[in-house]
């Protein structure tokens, strides 16, 4: 049986991480932020660019010729949404159990397929249109934190899983400034069809070695904050989860109209942010509705009085 993927141990090891797709821009730029950050990008893959170095990474035609060269243990793809999966299964039969994708739109067939793939080999991955991880103190993949991560996140006790890009830095921004910190910042994407749910964040967080809170930021559409719920109730979590359902007030909106990423009512097995968080909290979730229940919810899990400023 395969050790189970965790996060950090992934970015502390030696061997470091792959950026597929390194020569495109969005590529190029966030190798950049990722290298200035510390994270050890140990090479790149580009069909048809191999020999060529990005900000001195090695570029390799293959992910089975930059695996067998280096040996990394996680994936960053910036493939176009087209090619995407195709990129993703690509790393993983090449033994890579932890890959995240940037690209949106990725069509559904594609990610049902890889999907299955994963599963198959035991793997993590997280997207589409993830921003990425972020492991404070420790590295990261992709982007969160843009160009200055040290100044905006700061090593915790709470772990923050998320629907929501913006929100995923928003809340650990917070932490930073209320002097508790992050012990990993997971940024889920918001697609109808994530390959990661939110469950499944919560049971990543967990594994890491200085998580004692986990706060979970969920949005109107799709079935996650279910589906969380039913496997708090299952005691599937050791730790407490606090959880953050943004856009009570669209629950006045009709059914059809989209709010966030995805259409609500429409979805298979949705239920609108009231039911969401009822759900949630019969399961025995702490609801926050502000960043003062946030605030006030974690310094009590935590057992410390608030300190720093207020939000």
């Amino acid at each position: 049986m395969t050790t189970p993927v965790c996060i950090s141990a992934v970015l502390a090891d030696p061997a470091g991480i792959l950026v597929q797709g390194i020569t495109g821009r969005q590529g190029t730029l966030e190798t950049r932020w990722m290298l200035d950050s510390g994270t050890h990008i140990a090479a790149g893959v580009t069909p048809g660019k191999g020999g060529q170095r990005v900000h001195d990474v090695p570029v390799y035609d293959t992910v089975h010729a930059a695996v067998t060269a280096h040996h990394p243990k996680a994936s960053m793809i910036y493939a176009p949404r087209h090619i995407a999966a195709n990129a993703a299964i690509e790393a993983l039969n090449a033994g890579i159990r932890l890959v995240v994708l940037s690209a949106e739109n990725i069509p559904l067939h594609d990610m049902v397929r890889l999907i299955d793939v994963a599963q198959q080999n035991d793997a993590v991955v997280i997207g589409p249109n993830s921003q990425g991880l972020l492991v404070p103190g420790v590295g990261r993949i992709g982007a969160p934190g843009g160009t200055d991560v040290d100044s905006r996140f700061s090593p915790g006790p709470v772990a923050v899983v998320s629907r929501s890009g913006g929100m995923t830095g928003e809340i650990g921004y917070l932490l930073r400034l209320w002097g508790i910190g992050s012990s990993v910042q997971i940024h889920l994407g918001g697609a109808v069809l994530a390959a990661t749910t939110l469950r499944d964040g919560v049971v990543l967080a967990e594994r890491e070695p200085a998580t004692q809170v986990t706060v979970v930021f969920g949005e109107p559409s799709g079935s996650h904050e279910d589906d969380l719920a039913l496997a708090l109730t299952q005691g599937a979590f050791n730790g407490p989860v606090i959880a953050m359902v943004a856009g009570r007030f669209a629950d006045t909106f009709p059914a059809m109209l989209p709010f966030g990423h995805a259409p609500r009512a429409t979805d298979a097995g949705a239920t609108n942010v009231a039911a969401k968080e009822d759900a949630l909290s019969r399961a025995g979730a702490s609801i926050a509705r502000n960043f003062t229940d946030l605030r006030q919810q974690i310094n009590a899990h935590l057992g410390v009085s608030e300190t720093g400023p207020a939000a």
